[in-house]
């Protein structure tokens, strides 16, 4: 019977690994030989110099669950840009990524590649000059790359809470919300510790802590006594501050982690009150899941 049991699970391992590969390659193969499709605008019936703005959806205290959805809804209204969200789950842009845009009939993927391509378009002076212009992209990067990865090795624990918020969010029946989030929850969970492995490294949990704390000190030490990171008037990088620790401070306030903790300590109250006036300087009271 042993014999039987083995053989049987080994047939079913390898059929899922048959499964497994055909769902790779059966779509590259398609793409290969028949070639890309063509890209097919979301918003059908545009308005010239709107930007559609396709993203995760929010929370009742945050516009959107996603850091870099965020990010470019703070750089439209920084620099007074008509845009409207999109909040979908399915939709994804030409990187198969959220966010993504709209705007008089192109699609732009990618927060970086939307910046810039906004800055192109309405020919915006986002940095004051080029040295503090370069400053800012260094930010920029470290923010995006490492920070919000060490933000995302912190979160590990809470991605079922997380999932189900946004669930709850998009009106799912609240009888549903406890397996979308243990289900959601195990999933993310497990695709997001290979991001972070591949991206930082793999490391104790307080290792990743300690890491984290640095560059919360680092910034801190940028900001200094100005109002905002590169000086007392806001800039492209305060966005992106704002939307990798808006999206995971104001969020879900109930999913808490070590940023939480940090932010409300004394030795970091200089950085939790830089967020507090970048949330009412760019959104005012706009920081919130509504249209």
């Amino acid at each position: 019977m042993l014999g039987c049991e083995c053989c049987s699970l080994s047939s079913f391992v390898y059929l899922v690994g048959l499964v497994t590969i055909a769902s790779k390659v059966v779509p590259f193969l398609v793409k290969k030989f028949k070639g890309e499709k063509p890209l097919e605008l979301q918003e059908k019936e545009y308005r010239k110099d709107v930007v559609y703005l396709y993203q995760l959806s929010g929370t009742p205290t945050a516009s959107s669950t996603s850091p870099y959805c965020i990010k470019v809804e703070a750089f439209c209204r920084l620099h007074e840009i008509k845009f409207e969200r999109r909040n979908t789950l399915t939709a994804r842009g030409q990187n198969d990524l959220l966010p993504f845009i709209e705007l008089n009939g192109e699609q732009y993927s990618d927060s970086q590649i939307i910046l810039r391509r906004l800055t192109q378009i309405f020919k915006l002076n986002t940095y004051p000059n080029e040295e503090t212009a370069a400053i800012g992209h260094a930010i920029d990067r470290l923010l995006d790359n490492h920070t919000a990865n060490l933000m995302v090795a912190a979160k590990l624990p809470l991605y079922g809470q997380i999932v189900s918020s946004m669930a709850a969010a998009n009106g799912m029946p609240s009888f549903f919300l406890p397996i979308v989030a243990a289900i959601g929850g195990f999933l993310l969970e497990k695709k997001k510790r290979v991001k972070v492995e591949t991206a930082v490294g793999k490391f104790k949990e307080t290792e990743y802590n300690e890491l984290f704390r640095n560059d919360l000190r680092q910034l801190q030490a940028i900001l200094g006594n100005k109002q905002f990171l590169l000086g007392e008037e806001p800039t492209s990088v305060d966005c992106t501050a704002f939307g990798q620790f808006g999206s995971s401070y104001f969020a879900v306030p109930s999913a808490r982690f070590s940023l939480h903790d940090h932010l409300e300590s004394s030795e970091f109250a200089p950085l939790k009150a830089y967020l507090e006036r970048v949330r009412s300087r760019i959104f005012g009271d706009q920081f919130c899941d509504k249209k």
